[in-house]
């Protein structure tokens, strides 16, 4: 019987990961080569406009979908990124994939927002054009072309 020992000390490659980790950000949100009148229109609704016309004006009010699924899952995000640090840690996956997945998550539940969000309601005379009283939802535009980046720092 022969027996063979092999040294597997992965520390170093673990250490290595972790740095890597370090080097990457993830950007959210629809980004300029997608069309800059997505992006207008998600500025628009995120902090709301009042377009003044003659003696009157328009008001589209805020409705924040980034700034607000931020604020409401930033915890959930951060377990997801827990358990997804134990693959890493085990060199199943590496730094740039585990930022891959989070972003993905994040997209996800930003279009969920979009989808979800109701208030401030339409106007009456927004939900006669459009034909639908989700605030967010015209076309579905908006909400799929929100995506995400991983980008080095």
């Amino acid at each position: 019987m022969s027996v063979q020992i092999q040294n597997r000390n992965n520390i170093p490659r673990i250490i290595q990961s972790l740095k890597e980790l370090r080097k990457y950000e993830i950007e959210v949100g629809i980004f300029g080569g997608q069309g800059a009148e997505y992006v207008m229109i998600a500025a628009v609704h995120e902090f709301g406009v009042t377009i003044r016309k003659g003696s009157g004006s328009i008001v589209i009010p805020e409705r924040s979908f980034l700034r607000s699924t931020f604020d409401e899952k930033q915890d959930e995000w951060v377990k997801f990124m827990k358990k997804q640090m134990e693959h890493l840690l085990n060199l199943r996956i590496n730094a740039r994939t585990l930022c891959e997945r989070l972003g993905a998550k994040m997209v996800a539940d930003v279009q969920e927002k979009i989808t979800d969000l109701d208030t401030p309601p339409n106007a009456p005379a927004t939900i006669a054009q459009k034909g639908s009283s989700n605030p967010l939802i015209d076309s579905g535009g908006l909400r799929m072309r929100i995506t995400y980046k991983v980008v080095q720092k």
